[in-house]
């Protein structure tokens, strides 16, 4: 089974890719900004051009005359545009189009050999090829001392602004927090990080998780186990919410959620998983010593694919069967959790969405003045 954080799936309610900034969902008149924005970028109207007027305006968009003085108005505060009483909206004089300036923002990465970064990967890759930008890409391979040495060099780079998803163990935070000192834009995708304040753009992972468990229970399992990573006081906060929504399941359902619950993943072997080309590892050894103590059937909701993939892999070493035994639920539907036998249910996540909207994030504040969201 299928649980979609997109599209509502099996009676479950939809939940989209989300920007974790000061404000909801934008009203109207911010779509037709970020395409005058858009075009001004790419230079469809030379500095000093006159705009279209109000009236042609409206009609394009489909959308009222007050809408399109909405646009124009931010448009102003950037210094994109400025306003002539009875004459109208001219591009101004300073405004850097693509002919004078093309932009390039680099994307740093964990890890690019997984299905769900490669996924965000394409959907940046994307968003930047339909902007005309061009993209720099830094992959970590899980190593945290190449994600520091590759978050150092954006500074020194001629990008303009960076996507970061980073690697589990804030290792790099004070790198993180260099750039953000130094006022290098950065977009956090996937996971957050307790207490450095810039733009995320995440699932809701703590629905994902309530969901996940939710179906648990409804197949009558109350004995309940989550993998994964160890909580700390800078955990990412993917993780916190996928913990979250693990608990706020069972007690809802008049379970006590304990650290017996947690099945908990060790970081280095979850490194040493990746260098030796056995991802399902770490999630096998978090697995393996939990369950040879268990007798009768339990749910297991595990934090990512390759953490289920530990626990497949686990329950065959110790002849316990799925679903018979030990039923798994897990984030992802990836290449891992479709060739997985028996097949699993899973929470899916749309990757390239969240690789868009961190461009059209970035985008917002590579603006003149900084677009305040």
């Amino acid at each position: 089974m299928r649980m979609d954080l997109n599209q509502a799936a099996s009676g479950l309610a939809p939940s989209t890719p989300r920007y974790r900034t000061r404000h909801g969902k934008p009203p109207m008149y911010h779509r037709v900004t970020e395409t005058l924005r858009r075009r001004l970028v790419e230079g469809n109207w030379a500095a000093g051009v006159k705009l279209p007027t109000l009236r042609e305006m409206a009609e394009e968009f489909k959308v009222s005359t007050n809408t399109i003085r909405s646009a124009l108005r931010i448009l102003e505060k950037e210094g994109c545009v400025y306003h002539v009483p009875e004459v109208g909206a001219f591009v101004h004089p300073s405004y850097p189009t693509r002919t004078g300036l093309r932009t390039a923002i680099a994307l740093a990465m964990i890890d690019l050999g997984g299905g769900f970064e490669m996924g965000i990967a394409r959907g940046v890759e994307h968003a930047c090829q339909e902007r005309g930008w061009g993209l720099q890409i830094y992959d970590a391979r899980t190593d945290a001392t190449i994600e520091g040495s590759n978050l150092t060099r954006l500074t020194n780079s001629d990008t303009r602004g960076g996507i970061v998803m980073p690697i589990g163990n804030n290792a790099n935070l004070e790198h993180l927090v260099k750039l953000k000192l130094a006022g290098y834009p950065v977009v956090l995708v996937d996971r957050g990080i307790i207490g450095l304040n810039v733009d995320v753009v995440e699932s809701d992972n703590e629905k994902g998780a309530l969901l996940a468990t939710e179906c648990l229970i409804r197949h009558g399992h109350h004995r309940l186990f989550m993998v994964t990573f160890p909580i700390s006081p800078v955990a990412e906060t993917s993780i916190v919410s996928r913990v979250r929504g693990f608990e706020q399941a069972m007690l809802a359902h008049g379970l006590e959620p304990t650290r017996g619950s947690m099945m908990w993943i060790d970081p280095e072997v979850s490194a040493r998983g990746v260098r030796e080309g056995h991802r399902w590892l770490a999630g096998r050894e978090a697995a393996v010593p939990v369950l040879k103590t268990l007798t009768g059937p339990i749910g297991i909701f595990a934090l990512n694919d390759y953490a289920a993939w530990g626990v497949v892999e686990a329950c065959r070493e110790l002849r316990l069967r799925i679903p018979d035994d030990v039923s798994v639920v897990c984030f992802d539907d990836s290449d891992i959790t479709r060739a997985l036998a028996p097949r699993l249910t899973v929470v899916a996540q749309q990757p390239g969405e969240i690789g868009r909207k961190a461009v059209e994030l970035l985008e917002r504040r590579l603006q003149p003045g900084g677009l305040e969201l």
